[in-house]
Formats: structure tokens, sequence, C-alpha cells
């Protein structure tokens, strides 16, 4: 085995219950080529419509729901955001993009081409194939789901560039009892978005979801920020549907409770909102909720960053091997900075103290690094809470 760096992603700890580059998103649609522009199995960087326009690539019926997301990626995101886009053929399913090939899947095309960059995929569905519904929508969501999962844990552990999958909830039946609970799934880096800005049953009848919506979101704000933060403000899409009905006549939370990202409406807000962003795990998961997949996301590159200049470096030892107290403190100084400074606001620290980070790294001086050649090191970030629910008890008060 050849030296390396290997990180692994701790759970258990938080219990209950989820422009930096966190907003650089890659999008893989079925698509068809246009001649003299866009090409399918081409990594396309674009960060603007105009460079939409620039590839040739229009709303037509061959490609309408690929710019379809686009422009509503940058109706949230703004002109100048980073996107990675890359067309696949129609006659290829959803799933075949997460299967590797010769040992390579076609979505690692896309990643690869970014170099590391991405920090998110997001996939458009428009295949030839009419879908097989099973457990309420296209069967091939979920297999999609577990191949991404696997997908992402491989391809971390080789490239230590981790990213989060969101896949459409392609061909909803409209019923929601059928959907599977995606709670009982173990996809800690997968999730499903059910809601669209255009109906089943209009001129285009739709079958995906607005994930050109969600993606616009998130990139607008830093990866510790839930897509549905209130505050924030509503969603640019003047109109959001499950299937023919309104989002605001849905009983959307009955999707939320099966663990699906879905849309909603807040009495005496205006607009459409994200509900919130569970992904396809156990609520229990330390990384149920985006948020808190970017954010750890964001620590795994940069403590793999910091400490790559520690590998295969002299480790200065004592007389039973043991790693001497100054090189591990060095060691732990290194990572604590490397995070803190390029996460930043991302990471939950008191602001008024300035020893703290919000990252803590610890090295164990006792380990014996002459025999085992072996560092160990534990990194903990502190995440941040978020008002999930919030009880009021109200009532008058009288003094008497």
């Amino acid at each position: 085995m050849k030296p390396q760096i290997s990180i692994s992603f701790t759970n258990g700890v938080i219990g209950a219950v989820t422009p930096l580059d966190t907003g650089c998103f890659g999008l893989v649609a079925s698509a068809v080529s246009v001649v003299g522009g866009f090409q399918l199995e081409t990594a396309y960087q674009v960060k603007s419509m105009k460079d939409v326009a620039d590839l040739k690539l229009v709303d037509s019926i061959d490609n309408h729901r690929l710019y379809k997301a686009l422009a509503e990626f940058y109706d949230e995101a703004g002109s100048g955001t980073e996107l990675w886009i890359y067309g696949m053929p129609k006659t290829a399913k959803v799933s075949d993009w997460f299967t590797p090939v010769a040992g390579i899947a076609p979505v690692e095309n896309l990643l690869n081409a970014a170099n590391g960059k991405i920090r998110g995929l997001f996939t458009v569905n428009d295949a030839t194939a009419a879908p097989v519904i099973t457990a309420g929508m296209d069967a091939d969501v979920l297999l999609a789901a577990g191949k991404a999962q696997t997908l992402f844990e491989d391809y971390t552990a080789r490239k230590y560039a981790p990213y989060f999958t969101i896949l459409e909830g392609y061909a909803f039946s409209g019923v929601k009892t059928e959907l599977t609970d995606l709670s009982t799934l173990n996809h800690s880096a997968v999730g499903i978005l059910i809601g669209d800005t255009e109906t089943a049953s209009g001129l285009t009848m739709s079958k995906g979801a607005a994930v050109g919506v969600l993606a616009g979101r998130l990139a607008a704000y830093p990866a510790k920020v839930n897509a549905g933060k209130v505050i924030n403000g509503a969603l640019a899409a003047p109109q959001l549907f499950i299937n023919d009905t309104p989002v605001e006549n849905y009983d959307c939370e009955a999707l939320y409770d099966k663990g699906f990202i879905t849309f909603t409406t807040h009495q005496s807000r205006a607009g459409y909102f994200v509900m919130d962003d569970p992904l396809a795990c156990d609520p229990d998961d330390d990384y149920h909720y985006l948020s808190r997949r970017r954010i750890i996301n964001e620590a795994f590159r940069f403590s793999y960053d910091a400490l790559l200049d520690f590998l295969l470096d002299e480790v200065p030892a004592n007389n039973d091997g043991s790693i001497m107290a100054t090189y591990a403190k060095t060691v732990e100084s290194a990572v604590e900075r490397k995070i803190s400074t390029n996460m930043g606001d991302d990471l939950s620290r008191d602001v008024n103290d300035p020893n703290d980070t919000g990252v803590k790294c610890f090295v164990n001086p006792t380990q014996n690094i002459v025999t085992s050649s072996r560092l160990d090191v534990v990194v903990r970030i502190r995440p941040f809470g978020y008002n999930r629910w919030i009880d009021v008890l109200l009532g008058f008060e009288l003094n008497s």
C-alpha cells in the first residue's frame, strides 16, 4: 500500500433529531448535442446565461429541461456563479450515470474535469425510456441513489474531494403514501427533490423537479446556511407545483416526513421556500441534513490539505518510539489553522473569544510512530444548531 492519508467521517456525536468555493456545483442532464456548440459527455464551465448561449444551448424541445434548470439556477444564484454542466445521452438512465464502466462512472468525468472543485451534483432526467413506477416514483431513482452514495464514498476515498448529490423524485405518482421512507436508507450524501416549476400535465409534461432552483439557492449562500432559511427571502420561482397541484395546496409535509426535500409556503410571507434539507438517511445520522453534510465535507477537504504537508515527514521520537510533544502540537496547529482560516464563519464559534476557532485537532503523543509509521489524528469541528422547530408559550400578564 502506497503512503497515503486516510480520513473517515465519525458519526453519532450530534445525536437526535441535520463566496467560498462551497457553491461550485455540477449539473448532469439528459440532453442532445448542438451542432457547433454543446456536446454530450463533455464538461463545460459556465458562469452566466451568456456562457450558456455561447454553447448554443437554447430552450428547445431537445434540451428544454437542461435549459430550464440552468435558467432557474441563475435566477437564484445570479450571474458570475460557477457551474459545471455535463450532458448524457437520453438513452441512458440516471443510475447509469453513477455506474462505473471500465472503472470510472460517467459523472466522474465531470468531477475530474473540475479538478475537485465541485461540491454538489444535481441531476436532470429527460430520458426517452418510459419510467417504471414503483413505490410512488420511477424505480430508477432509488437505484441511482444507492449508486450515487457508493460513488461518493469511493470518490472521496480516492480523490479527497467529497460532494453531495441531489436527484429528482422523477415521475412522482402524486400518491405520497406510496413513497419509500428515505429515513430507512443509509445515503447520507444523497437527497431527493420533489416539486417543480412546471406541471405534470402542462405543455412540457414535467416528470422532474426544480433542481436548478434548489442548486441556485444553495450556491447563493455559505455552506452553513439551510436552503430553507426564511429570513433569506422567498425563492425566485414564481410558481411551484407537486405534479399539477400548487405547492400551497399539497400536503408537502407528508413528503418531508418521508425524507424528501420539497417546497413550502409560509403564512404572512409571499412566495415559495425550500422546506428543509434532509438527506436519504436516518434522522439520527450526524449528516442527515445537507447543511451539515456540506460543512463536514469542507472540513474533510482542508484536513487533507493540511495533513498532506506531513506525509512521509520525519517525526522526532522519544526513546520509547512515541512522538515528541512539540511535533504533535505542530500538526495540531497546522490542521486547526488551515480549517479555521478557510472555513471562517462556516464554523460555529464564540466570536468574542479569539482562542475559539470552532475546530479542535488532537494528536496523541504516546502513539508509537517508530514501529507503526501511522499517525492517528482526531479532528472535530463544532456544528451550528438550527431553529427547526420553535415552541412558544403565549399568554397574558397582569400586575395585581
